[in-house]
């Protein structure tokens, strides 16, 4: 992630709702004119390779300072292929594992590469770090202070042997490890574990998903920007350059620098899809580490609240009628459940780049820019584009972002912290 200097941030109130995790912007925030699905998280398909020769880890159970890995003979993780449009997250690779004698276990996936950059590829340094990433997440849910860490298990990516089945969300093509790792009822890893390395290939490009490659103008007429859209992974995802790069439509647009976000093809609809995604984290040199979000928001009673669960659609983009150059960019439903249970289905007024310095003592929700032009949009085709070569996955500092996480894990706990009210930082 590059280094950068907010441009605009703003303090916030946060609350945690039913529905969807909310934090409101105060008043003072601009009217900006006038106007997950996807992911990061990989998943196999292939044959079982349980780690022996030159399968990081393998080879049993030698003492290698600290923990001792052990390599079960009688454990087993095997892919079981994917299931097509599961639910409102799209496709699930389905896993499944079996562990006698373990209390308690998890899976997590990573590429080789990650392992012998992060890593150096050391299996042991793997899971012991894996091993603080378990505390850290039980502390911020109160374990090991009144509770013991089995009766908090927060995250929900924790099983006992008894579960023998887990859901990822849809992987990308490539190489990944996925790895069974064995934990006791103190949350801690116990060396024992089960491996299996797998390739996943990637799809031949439908016509329907390539429709949405190219470059767009998409604007309200008054505020707008030029996006390109090329392959992520096809007949799944989009990366799309543009959205806050550049000089705006608008006369004295901001011109920003920001990373790119992905969009998600709904092979039923033949639609495009902006969802909710956090893009990782970075050193500011004015403000420190800072996590950074793609995120949607509406506006209510002059106040601004931004949706912070990841995954989440937020705009949907279909073709007019009859036209492959010409398509509306309108807000994706959201639900809002209040504090008596009550719902309401309302529209996000727009998306941008967010971020948020949770380090410090008062967190607050910073937004890049505030030009950013209202639902409904117009998205017209400036240029086609055949197939571009795949485009690379979104590099972050994998020893700070725990990206490859199941699918119960995949939408945000949120806070129940309320912040105090501020102004302009």
């Amino acid at each position: 992630m590059k280094t950068r200097s907010i441009l605009a941030a703003l303090m916030v109130a946060a609350l945690l709702v039913p529905a969807c995790t909310k934090h409101r912007i105060p008043a003072t925030w601009g009217d900006g004119g006038s106007q997950n699905h996807g992911g990061n998280n990989p998943g196999g398909n292939g044959g079982q390779n349980p780690g022996g020769g030159d399968t990081p880890g393998g080879g049993g159970g030698g003492q290698q300072g600290g923990l001792t890995l052990n390599l079960r003979a009688d454990w087993s993780i095997e892919y079981a292929g994917r299931i097509e449009d599961y639910d409102e997250f799209g496709d699930v690779e389905n896993v499944y594992v079996s562990c006698p004698g373990a209390e308690y276990y998890e899976v997590r996936i990573l590429t080789p590469s990650e392992l012998i950059d992060n890593y150096k590829n050391d299996l042991k340094s793997y899971l012991e770090d894996e091993e603080g990433y378990i505390a850290q997440d039980a502390e911020a849910a109160g374990g090991f202070l009144n509770l013991v860490w089995s009766d908090v298990n927060p995250s929900g990516y924790v099983h006992t042997p008894s579960t023998t089945n887990i859901l990822f969300d849809r992987s990308r093509s490539g190489e990944f490890i996925y790895i069974l790792i064995g934990l006791n009822h103190e949350g801690k890893v116990t060396g024992d574990y089960a491996q299996t390395t797998v390739v996943i290939q990637q799809e031949v490009a439908t016509a329907e998903y390539k429709k949405w490659l190219g470059e767009w103008l998409v604007s309200n007429g008054e505020v707008g920007y030029r996006i390109t859209v090329s392959q992520s992974e096809s007949n799944w995802l989009y990366r799309v350059d543009g959205w806050e790069t550049g000089s705006s439509i608008a006369s004295g647009g901001t011109v920003m620098d920001q990373e790119y976000i992905e969009a998600r093809f709904d092979r039923k609809s033949g639609n495009m899809a902006f969802f909710s995604q956090f893009l990782g984290g970075y050193e500011d040199e004015q403000w420190g580490w800072l996590d950074e979000y793609f995120l949607g928001y509406y506006v209510e009673t002059n106040d601004v609240w931004v949706i912070t669960d990841t995954g989440k659609d937020i705009a949907i983009a279909s073709m007019e009628e009859g036209s492959t150059s010409v398509a509306k960019l309108e807000s994706a439903p959201l639900v809002i459940t209040n504090a008596i249970g009550g719902q309401t289905t309302i529209s996000y007024y727009s998306m941008s780049y967010w971020n948020i310095d949770s380090q410090n003592a008062e967190p607050q929700w910073c937004q890049y820019n505030q030009n950013i032009p209202a639902f409904p949009l117009t998205m017209t085709k400036t240029k086609s584009s055949g197939l571009v070569q795949m485009a690379p996955e979104r590099e972050v500092n994998g020893m700070t972002i725990h990206k490859n996480q199941p699918r119960d894990r995949r939408v945000s706990a949120g806070s129940t912290a309320v912040y105090s009210k501020g102004g302009m930082r």
